[in-house]
């Protein structure tokens, strides 16, 4: 929970750009986002009821390609695409919060800032942190979604902007700004006013940019930063206000390393190119704001600005009334409109994958058996994949995956002596992959995952663990052109469900809460050649429970253990031999007792 509702909790430093400007990224960042757009309607437009969907229905399709499941997308490429010049560097980055950051200091911990200080990349001229991104499309959206709930309750128009605008204020004052990181930022609730006249521009404007047509819904309008941006996101303009302990620290780092080059041509060059900029047509959210402060409501933005910390009145460097310069700060009057492709969707909407191998099992007091290893993920592509770039974000969806080991023949207990699978009924993942390092980074939710057990090694005739939900997060560097060594490591954690379990001796039958297990993998894979591969997997398993345990043993806390390793031999793309040595272990503390089942699988699989 505190992930996904500070994600965006984060501030950024423009002070420190100043005199070492980002090369401009405002084509790059325009393809992106028209891109975006195109991938999510090629989507909505495969389905056979695109002639039923609404255009705010289609709006919400592209919010979430932006955004999902808590993660800032787009800020994540833009934070990492070697397309985007930014400040600092990356290999720069941690001198940069050590030593030159607006926003050092020397507490032991400084907790509101544990998402770090956002990087500065250039659009259209105007200097602006990789947060503004997250805000633009997050809580633009927000105050879209609001908006239109006032209007339709009958909120006059006016009345309900205000409303939104005092939303996203309350944001700043909370859990996005002074409650967490001690910074109230303007520009924030400039970039939240700007992504709701985007979103309001898809459908509500007299000229929408999405448009149903007999092929289908089309862009006809392409996105353009330079509709949105201004100087009113540049934190060294609009600049933040902050608690007092907050504004203790900035103030002093401002007079030490800001203040001696307030006068110098670079800095003065700035603020005056600044002051030429042309503004955007609507600044409504400006004047309110401004209106806010003068009521109290907000806090004093000019007595936390460089020139307050210097002592010193802000300097009046002409208006943008002057002629603007002719270049990129400029929009041209009628520009051409640039022609963005969708990415190609050339697979289809659901792909089925099926992994099934065939070993031996022997655990302690048994004979050998015959195991059946099964794998089997049912994927739809929610949005397509874009391969134009280095950094990559796909998005699907699991409808289902079932992934597990059955003993198939008799045992000398029963006709089924060994069982453990786990299913998946439906499961939202975002990955990113970065083409150039084959570095991967994937996070997901799971809805209602389960297990179901059968060990009579451990005394468990059937065991039952039902999750109400359940987080996925994985990384490593996958194998590539380059790259001959694969390195990964993965944790799942599957929280708060119903744990059954039956039990042939005296441990009865357990009634209870799962409450939760985690899980977590670790492996090494070696390309030899294009169709050999060795791979090493190390994996464990834990979870806990709360429940009654009839039979006489009243109240009882089970847990169960797992680990194991597996040696893999990909021989072809289909073909794989395995080697796998396991311990599952049970935990009665009613009882007093442990049970556990060592077991050793090796034979081979087959993926189609």
């Amino acid at each position: 929970m505190t992930v996904a509702g500070t994600a965006h909790a984060t501030e950024t430093d423009q002070y420190f750009a100043i005199d070492k400007p980002p090369r401009d990224s405002l084509e790059v960042l325009n393809e992106k986002v028209n891109r975006d757009i195109l991938g999510a309607l090629a989507l909505v437009n495969r389905t056979g009821s695109w002639e039923k969907a609404s255009c705010e229905d289609v709006s919400h399709r592209i919010y979430q390609r932006f955004r999902i499941i808590g993660l800032h997308k787009i800020e994540l490429w833009a934070e990492n695409t070697p397309r985007i010049d930014r400040k600092p560097l990356k290999a720069d980055y941690d001198r940069f919060q050590e030593t030159s950051s607006l926003y050092r200091n020397e507490r032991l911990w400084d907790w509101g800032l544990y998402f770090g200080i956002k990087a500065t990349f250039n659009v259209a001229g105007v200097h602006m942190g990789a947060d503004k991104l997250s805000h633009f499309f997050q809580t633009g959206w927000k105050y879209n979604k609001r908006y239109h709930a006032y209007r339709e309750a009958g909120v006059p128009e006016r009345e309900a902007l205000e409303r939104v605008i005092r939303y996203g204020v309350g944001t700043e004052k909370g859990s996005l700004g002074l409650t967490t990181t001690g910074v109230f930022s303007f520009a924030d609730l400039e970039a939240n006013y700007q992504g709701f006249l985007f979103y309001r521009s898809l459908c509500q404007d007299e000229n929408p940019r999405l448009v149903k047509t007999p092929e289908g819904w089309r862009l006809q309008r392409p996105f353009d930063w330079r509709e949105y941006v201004s100087p009113q996101l540049d934190e060294s303009v609009n600049n933040s206000a902050f608690t007092s302990k907050r504004w203790s620290e900035v103030r002093a780092i401002l007079q030490r390393d800001y203040c001696p080059r307030l006068d110098s041509d670079v800095f003065q060059e700035h603020y005056r190119r600044y002051a030429r900029y042309p503004r955007h047509a609507d600044d409504f959210n400006v004047r309110y704001v401004q209106e806010l402060i003068a009521q109290g409501e907000v806090p004093p933005q000019e007595d936390h600005s460089l020139w307050a910390a210097c002592g010193r009145s802000r300097p009046d460097f002409g208006t943008n009334e002057e002629k603007a310069p002719e270049d990129a700060l400029a929009t041209s009057a009628n520009p051409a409109p640039p022609r963005y492709e969708a990415p190609r969707v050339d697979e289809p909407l659901l792909r089925p994958l099926f992994e099934v191998g065939v070993g031996g099992l022997r655990f302690s007091g048994s004979d050998w058996s015959v195991l059946l290893q099964t794998q089997f993920v049912l994927r739809e592509t929610v949005v397509p994949e874009d391969t134009w770039d280095a950094v990559r974000l796909p998005e699907y969806q699991l409808w289902a995956s079932l992934d597990g080991r059955l003993a198939v023949s008799p045992g000398p207990r029963g006709s089924l002596s060994y069982a453990d699978l786990r299913f998946a009924p439906a499961e939202r993942r975002v990955e990113m992959n970065n083409a150039d390092t084959g570095d991967t980074l994937s996070a997901g939710v799971a809805w209602a995952p389960m297990r179901l057990t059968r060990f009579t090694g451990m005394d468990r005739s059937w065991g039952l663990e039902l999750s109400v939900a359940g987080a996925r997060a994985k990384t490593g560097t996958s194998l590539g052109e380059q790259q001959r060594l694969r390195v990964f490591a993965s944790v799942a954690l599957d929280a708060v469900g119903y744990k059954g379990a039956l039990h042939l001796s005296n441990l009865g039958t357990f009634h209870g809460v799962h409450v939760a297990t985690l899980a977590a993998e670790a492996g090494a894979e070696w390309l030899l050649t294009r169709q050999l591969r060795l791979g090493l997997v190390l994996g464990g398993n834990a979870g806990i429970s709360l429940g009654w345990l009839r039979g006489g043993g009243g109240f009882s806390a089970p847990s169960d253990l797992g680990a194991y390793a597996e040696g893999q031999v990909d021989v072809t793309s289909t073909f794989r031999l395995f080697a796998r040595g396991q311990l599952d272990a049970l935990r009665e503390p009613a009882h007093q007792r442990t049970l556990s089942a060592p077991a050793f699988l090796t034979g081979a699989a087959v993926r189609f």
